[in-house]
């Protein structure tokens, strides 16, 4: 594909402190279609921005910090057997939507070129 067009969601999560293009979403429908399917996603998703049937095994709290971006925190608990008791995880999201202004697909690698030694004892 090149030049653009369309609309996505993004997702983003922390990892290591940094944050990570974890997910992309094309979404059909134009810009109103993906604010409405970001807004979704940042109240459903599991803590890697997949869609999750069981949003309420989450807690959550989402922030609308713009027309078109969301932050979450979301936490999810396990029992520790070591401690004997429930801890719980937070993780961090950014959802965003975008308008896809240009992309270029990445080019097939090439073999590299045979050498001069290569050529001689026959080896491709």
């Amino acid at each position: 594909m090149s030049g653009g067009g369309g609309w996505w969601v993004l997702v983003e999560t922390q990892r290591y402190g940094d944050w990570e293009l974890a997910r992309t979403v094309p979404v059909d429908g134009g810009r109103d279609r993906a604010i409405a399917a970001a807004g979704e996603l940042a109240r459903t998703c599991t803590p890697s921005g997949s869609v999750t049937e069981e949003p309420e095994a989450y807690g959550r709290r989402v922030f609308r910090v713009a027309e078109t971006d969301w932050h979450v925190e979301m936490g999810a608990s396990y029992w520790s057997d070591d401690s004997k008791e429930s801890r719980t995880t937070m993780t961090h999201l950014r959802i965003s939507v975008a308008e896809l202004e240009y992309a270029h697909d990445t080019p097939a690698a090439k073999p590299p070129p045979k050498g001069a030694l290569r050529r001689m004892l026959g080896r491709d």
